[in-house]
């Protein structure tokens, strides 16, 4: 039996390319469109550490029998978001035998599995005519995006945007450095150019409107805050999500059922498929490249444990 694991942040964050997190979060995807992928229920759970810091724990858990990864991700935020400081790990555990295989510190890889999940839905709804994404938001997050974005779509242009300007400039000039074409503009001129769009953000208010789904348009939103309008969904022509119950939890889906835009059965009733069930081939994802597609993608934790268990065996690997 392997041994018991523990991977630091120096460690995990170095272990695996854009391309493989990407290749990984679409097996996952794949595995629970196919049915043997399991998620915690609730979709996840909330613990209150010590108020006056203040301390917030969330817990994610699940199972994926093909990948043979079974385990729990704990976060600590200290401070709203974790603005003080943060902390992430996965707990693996044997699926047959429940033994602890290792803990997995993953920060830095839980932002580069939004990242990939966000490449992972572009390439599955993006119609066939895209030619330039806008990604907005140049945090972390966003910054991971667009410094893979080439690897896995080399041929297309990519625009960098933000509510600030000089972040997305900053973050242009990155990629362009590293011998790929990104340019940097407003998010109003961004969204009048991209066929789809990719917003990473910690916007408490839209940023932007229903102007930007133009037929063909893929919009995708992935921050825990009200980023969209509700004038998207109700414009869309299909609607997305990877899973409703945690997408109304937070983030945009969240805030128009929290408001009265809309329902949460209207919502619900919206969703014309999951990214699982598309990217396995048993529903469509984009039916036609004039389709309007509107997707709230917030993450899975069982890709963020599939990708600390492609850590762990990849370390074990080196080890011996």
């Amino acid at each position: 039996m392997p041994p018991f694991l523990f991977l630091d942040e120096a460690e995990t964050a170095s272990l695996i390319t854009m391309q493989e997190a990407v290749a990984t979060c679409e097996a996952v995807l794949r595995e629970q469109g196919e049915g043997t992928a399991l998620l915690s229920d609730p979709a996840a759970m909330f613990v209150e550490g010590d108020p006056s810091a203040p301390v917030k724990f969330k817990i994610k858990g699940g199972a994926l029998r093909g990948l043979d990864v079974c385990g729990l991700r704990i976060v600590g935020d200290i401070g709203k978001d974790g603005s003080i400081g943060e902390h992430h790990y996965c707990l693996l555990l044997d699926p047959v035998t429940a033994t602890p295989r290792g803990l997995i510190a993953q920060t830095e890889l839980h932002r580069i599995r939004t990242a990939a999940c966000a490449l992972a839905a572009l390439r599955k709804l993006a119609a066939s005519s895209t030619n330039t994404v806008a990604i907005i938001g140049a945090g972390k997050i966003g910054s991971l995006f667009a410094k893979g974005f080439h690897d896995v779509f080399p041929d297309m242009r990519l625009i960098v945007s933000s509510r600030r300007l000089e972040p997305a400039q900053a973050l242009a000039e990155e990629v362009r450095a590293a011998g790929h074409a990104a340019d940097a503009m407003s998010i109003t001129e961004a969204a009048a150019q991209a066929d789809a769009i990719v917003a990473i953000t910690t916007a408490t208010e839209p940023v932007i409107d229903a102007s930007a789904l133009r037929p063909g348009v893929t919009i995708i939103g992935m921050g825990e805050y009200h980023e969209l309008p509700v004038s998207l969904l109700h414009a869309a022509d299909r609607f997305i999500v990877d899973d409703f119950g945690f997408a109304s939890m937070l983030g945009s889906l969240s805030y128009w059922i929290s408001t009265g835009g809309v329902s949460r059965e209207a919502a619900q009733a919206r969703v014309a498929a999951t990214l699982s069930l598309a990217i396995a081939g048993k529903a469509s994802g984009r039916m036609s490249d004039s389709e309007k597609i509107v997707a709230i993608v917030q993450g899975l934790a069982i890709a963020d444990l599939a990708l600390a268990d492609l850590c762990r065996r990849r370390s074990l690997s080196a080890i011996d």
